[in-house]
Order: C-alpha cells, then sequence, then structure tokens
C-alpha cells in the first residue's frame, strides 16, 4: 500500500505538471494563417481559429523569441485571450532583429499544437511597403 504522503505527492507532481485534465492537442484547433502585419513599426501578430473553432468558446496562448535563441517568452497580455491578434510592438522594438510569433489554442480543456510564424525583421517588412 502506497503512504498518503507518496500518493499526496504523485497528486501534486500531476497537477502541476498539467497532464491532469488536459486532452491530446488536437489538429482542428491549430490556428491558422499565423503572422505578423506591420504598419510604420507597429507589429501585430494575427490569425485565423482552427477548423473547429467558432465563436468566443476558445482562448489563445502567444510566444516569441529573436530567431537564433532557444527559449520562447510568454506574451503574458495575450496568454489566455480570446483575440484573434496580440500587439508585439515592443517586444520587436529592434528592426533590424528577425522574430518569430507562435500561438495555441485551447478549448474545453483540448489543447492545439503551436502555430509559428515565418521569420519577421520589422526593418525588412517596412522596407517592402514603402
Amino acid at each position: 500500500m502506497m503512504p498518503k504522503h507518496c500518493f499526496l505527492g504523485f497528486l501534486i507532481s500531476v497537477f502541476l505538471t498539467g497532464v491532469a485534465g488536459t486532452q491530446p492537442a488536437h489538429e482542428s484547433l491549430k490556428p491558422q494563417r499565423v503572422q505578423f502585419q506591420s504598419r510604420n513599426f507597429h507589429n501585430i501578430l494575427q490569425w485565423k481559429p482552427g477548423r473547429s473553432l467558432t465563436g468566443n468558446s476558445s482562448v489563445y496562448f502567444v510566444q516569441y523569441k529573436i530567431y537564433g535563441q532557444r527559449q520562447w517568452k510568454n506574451k503574458e497580455d495575450c496568454w489566455g485571450t480570446q483575440e484573434l491578434f496580440c500587439d508585439l510592438t515592443s517586444e520587436t522594438s529592434d528592426i533590424q532583429e528577425p522574430y518569430y510569433g507562435r500561438v495555441r489554442a485551447a478549448s474545453a480543456g483540448s489543447y492545439s499544437e503551436w502555430s509559428m510564424t515565418p521569420r519577421f525583421t520589422p526593418w525588412w517588412e517596412r522596407a517592402k511597403g514603402l
């Protein structure tokens, strides 16, 4: 028989790792057409909902990173948002640095895989628009 404290430790570890209550990733939830839109160095990450999502039943999680970095950073203002966009202007302020953004959807305890943007360089996007 397992001692109570071992079982309690197991339950806490399951809760902290997020294993309990999550379903496998669903391709139909995965955000579509994730891309940066840039106008006058105001950089907005935009996306479309996954194929199975309609209405406001889902939330989205946004991360970003500089090209070459390993670690993704959460965008706190867009962590659990119901919007289909996220302002990353402050996070992409070095106009010559290339960036990536990515979005993940969640609905009814199921999570999508991450959808990532193509590489985005604010200066290059501005130059293309001239």
